[in-house]
């Protein structure tokens, strides 16, 4: 695999690392390769500024063959089909151990030689929805949605069973028994769901993986009790999932499978009763292809983490030494092994925050200084301190445009630290809002990285998809989560045409991504890392890019786009901006486009609304300080200019509707409507419109009567502004 570009800049280069990394020849590497590595010149060597005495963390754990994607489906896969079983009480099926069946057939090279092969159920059920149109809608306005055809079309459609047989290699009669055996019933409830199947699963807020630690058993091998902590947050056990109130205790049922409350009148279709016995609800039969990784409840030092990291290597190498070749080898085929015994549990301290000095980052600060060096080591300590390259400062230097936001950005103007151990990993994904970043090693055993460059991004999706057609509709953020490998050197890479690069980063070495690249890896040993994100000029239209993709897979952008224009543009008019005039033109431009779209949408929303108000915020000591922007219920952007406070007519809603609109809210109170509000929505323009649309084609009209427009920047402002720059522009 061919490796990225390594620079060394010059010791003045290194200095403006913006303008160095904005040089054209530097960016189309970064671009070409979607990741440059950089080695400082040779007298840049900052010690590593921790206060190791107080530093402690808890990592998260990794099961590795679940971080794989085709083995999580299958994995998924076989406990819905054994969570359907015992919901429909079916005694001649008995409980699957494995994802697949074993099955005899014909050796293709000795035709008269019988072989044993594993039919995995979930490659039966993925070729199903691949190869077959009608199980795929693409009608729905919002997403793509599952619709599963009647059984009958399946069993009788012999061209779909050749395509099947082909792609899997598989006799069409082995394939046929297979179905009719393990997952024809299954089918037959899918399709009796008569509705999109992603309708039948329901909103949870902290939901638990089919794949959860606790049925697992894992060994984590380690004196810690790592068994209670997670990343999720804890909700009121006794709350119903569906209306999220307590009342009516004996009108509760828990799933079998995932421990959560329902009422049996708050189910789809609702219970008479309590039912006797196993009972399991839609989503774990159905499945919501939710995984998340458990975190460790002990608080581990540094010192006791290098211990359990000794312990991890003597216990994975039997005390071998490996290349950085054949750690690699032994990396991805933990990852992509398929059975279910003895799996690889890891600890890895990503996106460690602590946030007292000496704690927030291993460069030097200000904020904490050793006291036992000298005047001359201090002296070199606190040049340190103000180097453009310490990851403090980086996203706050000259010609970065995160300064422009006028506001901390949380996760991404501050470092994060990470804390390695042999074969700890971090899964394919891409920068928020597909900024730059900058990866840093103080120390310790290198880390393995693999670039996607932006030229590679769809096929990769395309790959993804085709691997896993029903998850990405269940998941569809799916890449933002984190948790998702798939192996660089599968031939499925080469099959997509998908162009992939490998870095091995060591000590005192930067790794910068550039817009839009997907990145993985794992490290080979403990190590201590830190990254940052920051901008450049180059990044606006990536920038803009971002809000679209975010709104299909229903992410919230990190940052408002609009809100950057129209401070750069005030910068401009105000003759307080650095940048020349052409950054301010494509600014201009970007706002003007942006405006004009969401201007048009407001004006036909004003002539079917009868109210629109002019946003005042209210805000308080109680407020969350990191809660700028409303987001859409719906879609999750940011509503930059404008949103509809939409009302379901009902006498709840109304009244919800009229207590509401007699204060002025916080930020934080409008997104509380956003997210928990089952009467009342925030919806973006657009989806407003969209949702306007949906009803008269269906021909359910919704009234506006009781709706408002809210306005969250003043239009005449934006218009006098753009004016203004416009008239300097043409100067």
């Amino acid at each position: 695999m061919e490796k990225i570009p390594t620079l060394y800049p010059t010791g003045q280069e290194f200095e403006n690392p913006i303008d160095y990394l904005s040089n054209p020849h530097i960016k189309r590497l970064g671009i070409r390769y979607g990741m440059i590595k950089i080695i400082p010149p040779g007298d840049f060597r900052p010690p590593v500024s921790i206060d190791v005495q107080n530093f402690t963390f808890q990592p998260r754990i990794q099961n590795l063959e679940n971080l794989d994607l085709i083995n999580r489906c299958r994995l998924f896969f076989m406990k819905q089909l054994n969570n359907f079983n015992r919901s429909v009480k079916d005694a001649t099926k008995s409980i699957l151990k494995t994802p697949y069946a074993v099955v005899e057939c014909s050796d293709p090279a000795h035709p008269a030689e019988k072989l044993q092969k594993k039919i995995y159920f979930y490659d039966i059920f993925a070729e199903l929805i691949k190869t077959n149109p009608a199980l795929t809608d693409t009608s729905q306005s919002s997403r793509k949605g599952l619709r599963f055809i009647g059984i009958s079309q399946i069993r009788e459609n012999t061209s779909l069973w050749r395509t099947i047989s082909k792609n899997l290699k598989v006799p069409t009669g082995l394939l046929k028994h297979v179905f009719e055996k393990y997952i024809a019933s299954y089918y037959i409830f899918l399709h009796s769901l008569n509705e999109n199947v992603h309708t039948a699963l329901h909103n949870d807020q902290y939901p638990k993986s089919l794949l959860s630690d606790d049925e697992d058993g894992f060994d984590l091998d380690s004196d810690s009790d790592s068994g209670s902590g997670s990343e999720e947050e804890e909700e009121d056990d006794e709350a119903c999932i569906v209306c999220h109130r307590t009342n009516n205790p004996k009108r509760t049922i828990l799933c079998d499978s995932c421990d959560k409350p329902f009422h049996i009148y708050c189910l789809t279709p609702p219970l008479e009763r309590v039912p006797p016995g196993d009972w399991i609800c839609n989503t774990c039969i159905v499945g919501n292809g939710y995984y998340g990784f458990t975190q460790d409840s002990h608080d581990y030092s540094l010192p006791e983490f290098q211990d359990y990291c000794n312990h991890q290597n003597a216990k994975l190498l039997s005390k071998r030494t490996l290349s950085i070749d054949e750690l690699e080898e032994m990396f991805w085929n933990l990852v992509t092994e398929d059975h279910r015994n003895g799996l690889t549990t890891v600890k890895y301290g990503a996106d460690i925050h602590n946030e007292s000095p000496g704690q927030i980052t291993g460069f030097p600060t200000r904020a904490f200084i050793p006291k036992d060096l000298s005047e001359n080591e201090r002296e070199e300590y606190v040049k340190y301190c103000d180097h453009p390259m310490n990851l403090t400062n980086l996203p706050m230097v000259h010609n970065s445009l995160l300064p422009l936001f006028e506001r901390n950005i949380s996760g991404m103007t501050i470092p994060w630290i990470y804390i390695g151990s042999l074969f700890s990993t971090f899964c394919w994904h891409m920068e928020d809002q597909y900024t730059l970043s900058a990866n840093y090693q103080h120390q310790g055993d290198p880390k393995v990285w693999y670039s996607i460059p932006e030229s590679g991004c769809a096929k990769f999706n395309d790959l993804l998809n085709d691997l896993s057609p029903d998850l990405f509709i269940k998941q569809p953020d799916l890449l933002h989560q984190l948790v998702t490998l798939i192996s660089p050197y599968d031939p499925n890479f080469k099959k997509f045409g998908i162009p992939v690069y490998k870095a091995i980063q060591k000590p005192n070495e930067y790794i910068i991504t550039f817009p839009k690249c997907y990145h993985a890896g794992f490290n080979t040993g403990f190590n201590f890392n830190e990254a940052v994100n920051f901008t450049t000029d180059f990044w606006l239209p990536y920038g803009f890019g971002a809000i679209t993709d975010y709104k299909s897979t229903q992410k919230p952008c990190v940052f408002d786009m609009f809100d950057l224009m129209i401070n750069i543009l005030n910068k401009y008019n105000n003759g307080t901006l650095s940048f020349n005039d052409a950054f301010a033109r494509q600014c201009y431009s970007s706002l003007i486009v942006f405006y004009n779209k969401e201007l048009k949408r407001i004006r036909r929303i004003q002539a079917i609304v009868p109210r629109t108000h002019l946003l005042t915020f209210n805000s308080g000591p109680e407020d969350d300080d990191d809660e700028y922007d409303v987001f859409c219920s719906q879609c999750k952007t940011i509503c930059s200019v404008a949103f509809v406070l939409h009302a379901l007519s009902d006498p709840e809603s109304l009244r919800t509707h009229k207590r509401h609109k007699k204060n002025h809210l916080s930020i934080k109170q409008w997104n509380e409507i956003s997210t928990t509000n089952r009467n009342l929505s925030v919806l973006c323009t657009q989806d407003f419109l969209k949702t306007l649309q949906n009803s008269n084609s269906s021909g359910d009209e919704e009234s506006c009567d009781n709706d408002e427009l809210y306005l969250t920047k003043s239009l005449e402002d934006i218009e006098t502004l753009i004016k203004q720059v416009g008239v300097k522009l043409d100067k």
